[in-house]
C-alpha cells in the first residue's frame, strides 16, 4: 500500500522553520494528574485536534457574525494561515486541574472531556488544545509548565 506524502516535510518549510524568530506555536496541554496511559493521551490529543480543525474550517464558512466575533476570527484566522505555510509547530505540555483553570481564564482554548469508558472518570477534562499563536504572546502560565514527559 503506498505510503500518503507528508505535504509539510519539505526543504523550503524545514529551512522556513530554522529561521522562525517568533514562530506560530498550537499547544496541547494534558492533564498529568489523570495518570492515563500513553495511548489514552495519544488519544485525547486526537480528539483535541480534531475539534480544532472542525471549529476552523467552520470558521471559514461563516457568512455573517457579529462585528466583535467576526475581528476575532479574522486574527485567528490569519494566525492559522500563517502557522499552515510555515512552521507549523505544535507543542505538548503538561498541567494539573490549577493550570487547566488557569489557561481556560485567559486563552480561548478546546477542552477534551473523556467519556469515561476506559480508565478515567466520566467528564474527566484531560486536554486544552490552543488556537496557534505567536510564541512572543503566549501567557506565563503556559511558559512555566514543562513538556510533557510520558
Amino acid at each position: 500500500m503506498p505510503i500518503e506524502p507528508n505535504p509539510f516535510d519539505d526543504a523550503r518549510l524545514a529551512e522556513i522553520r530554522a529561521e522562525q524568530g517568533d514562530p506560530v506555536i498550537q499547544y496541547y496541554i494534558v492533564r498529568t494528574d489523570l495518570n492515563m496511559s500513553a495511548g489514552k493521551i495519544a488519544a485525547q490529543v486526537a480528539h483535541g485536534a480534531q475539534m480544532f480543525v472542525f471549529r476552523y474550517h467552520a470558521n471559514l464558512n461563516r457568512y455573517y457574525v457579529p462585528l466583535e466575533e467576526a475581528q476575532i476570527l479574522e486574527q485567528q484566522n490569519k494566525l492559522v494561515e500563517q502557522w499552515l505555510s510555515t512552521s507549523f509547530r505544535k507543542v505538548v505540555l503538561g498541567g494539573k486541574k490549577k493550570d487547566f483553570d488557569k489557561i481556560i481564564e485567559q486563552l480561548p482554548v478546546f477542552l477534551v472531556r473523556d467519556a469515561g469508558l476506559t480508565e478515567i472518570e466520566p467528564n474527566s477534562e484531560t486536554v486544552l488544545v490552543t488556537w496557534p499563536i505567536l510564541k512572543s504572546t503566549q501567557p506565563k502560565i503556559l511558559s512555566r509548565l514543562q513538556v510533557l514527559k510520558i
